[in-house]
């Protein structure tokens, strides 16, 4: 009889990543869609005249209403709605492994280093690079200098402060994500999990055997 090495554990753990990366592509699509019909409505207005009879003056001259204002602002809703996408996806990416680790190492009040250490007895090897997932969602979620510094320390790039973060302001509003940065953080997330292609030791790892 062999033993095929394949961990249900891990199957479940990673299809759930990939449900976050296919709905985070697809949500984020949809907004890239939306960015471009408006862009191109916008060029045809241009192109067609209509923009010169949308726009309404006063008796001195001045401009009453400008088309251009529409569309900027609707660029700049689309914008800000990709962006919040963006950190709610973050923040769900780390809750997704918390909540799956607490799971299989039965830490149900596991604190993130608890976490980290449980997971390491079942054989789940948690990157280094792993600590910006977390410090990530804990500055998304608090939005006080104390996480956005810790942030800071582990992943500058994205922190939206030059050196430190001082005073009290609306934190969350500076740090500055990419689709690449959801993906980069989906990878790591995969990294820190239970693996299909590999066991886990432990005491309530879980394989299948096939028949003989």
């Amino acid at each position: 009889m062999a033993k095929l090495d394949f961990s249900v554990r891990g199957f479940v753990y990673e299809s759930g990543i990939d449900c976050l990366r296919d709905s985070f592509t697809a949500a984020a699509t949809g907004i890239q869609d939306r960015v471009r019909e408006e862009s191109e409505a916008w060029e045809s207005c241009l192109q067609s005249g209509e923009y010169d009879d949308q726009l309404e003056f006063a008796e001195d001259g001045s401009v009453l209403f400008d088309p251009v204002d529409v569309y900027q602002y609707k660029m700049e809703a689309l914008d800000e709605a990709h962006s919040e996408l963006r950190k709610a996806f973050a923040i769900a990416i780390y809750h997704y492994w918390e909540r799956k680790i607490r799971v299989f190492c039965k830490l149900p009040d596991g604190k993130h280093t608890e976490l980290e250490s449980g997971a390491k007895k079942f054989g789940i090897e948690i990157p280094p690079e792993f600590a910006r997932v977390h410090r990530l969602a804990n500055a998304l979620k608090h939005n006080n200098r104390g996480s956005v510094n810790a942030l800071h320390r582990e992943w500058p790039d994205v922190s939206g402060v030059l050196f430190e973060a001082r005073g009290h302001r609306d934190w969350y509003a500076g740090i500055e994500l990419t689709d690449e940065h959801i993906y980069y953080l989906l990878d790591l997330a995969k990294q820190a999990g239970p693996s299909v292609r590999k066991r886990e030791t432990g005491p309530a790892a879980s394989t299948a055997t096939p028949a003989a």
